[in-house]
């Protein structure tokens, strides 16, 4: 009976640890982040988001300057490590913080100029590090910590790219961090909060 209790605990603990780990690995990106990166992104060209919704602001985005954009999410069956639609040139979003190396190695393999919002810390990674070595690396980066939540961030967000910058580093100055009283969620919060 102790074990059987003991167990039902640690399922419990498992679970919600599990449950606020995925809450916390997808933050959705604010049209500051996206406008930094789009003058990088012809307008002639097809773009997939592979982690969005149509309230994605990369999407929004990038449909209202002209470019076609197919977008796609897990929420709708469509994981980006199985799926890949058809037609598209370039790829663009922000991915699950904590699948960041396996996204990067699937990005590489699909072959296709990419930009993906991604933590800049992580180059102190040596895994990200060893991957990286031999490949074709750009790096937008911008001059502040830009908020996802409305409160101050404590780290860099910035675009991790390939095939997409015209030099591999770029430094990009932003209005403000989209922090307190400058913070815009974005609208992609709204059709992930039935998920």
């Amino acid at each position: 009976m102790l074990s059987l209790l003991k167990h039902g605990l640690d399922t419990m603990i498992n679970s919600s640890f599990i449950n606020q780990y995925q809450k916390r690995d997808e933050y959705y990106t604010p049209k500051i982040l996206v406008d930094a990166i789009l003058k990088y992104i012809p307008i002639d060209k097809t773009v997939w988001c592979p982690f969005d919704t149509a309230n994605s602001e990369f999407v929004l985005a990038l449909k209202a300057r002209g470019n076609t954009v197919v977008y796609s999410h897990i929420k709708e069956g469509l994981d980006f490590f199985d799926y890949e639609p058809c037609g598209y040139d370039y790829i663009v979003s922000n991915p699950p913080f904590t699948k960041k190396l396996d996204v990067l190695k699937r990005l590489y393999a699909l072959k296709k100029p990419f930009a993906m919002l991604l933590p800049l810390p992580m180059l102190n990674y040596q895994e990200i590090g060893n991957f990286l070595i031999d490949k074709k690396l750009e790096i937008l980066i911008v001059d502040k910590k830009v908020s996802f939540d409305g409160n101050t961030s404590s780290f860099n967000s910035s675009y991790f790219c390939s095939g997409v910058l015209p030099k591999e580093l770029i430094f990009c100055s932003l209005e403000h961090n989209n922090s307190n009283r400058f913070y815009v969620a974005s609208r992609m919060y709204a059709d992930m909060s039935s998920a």
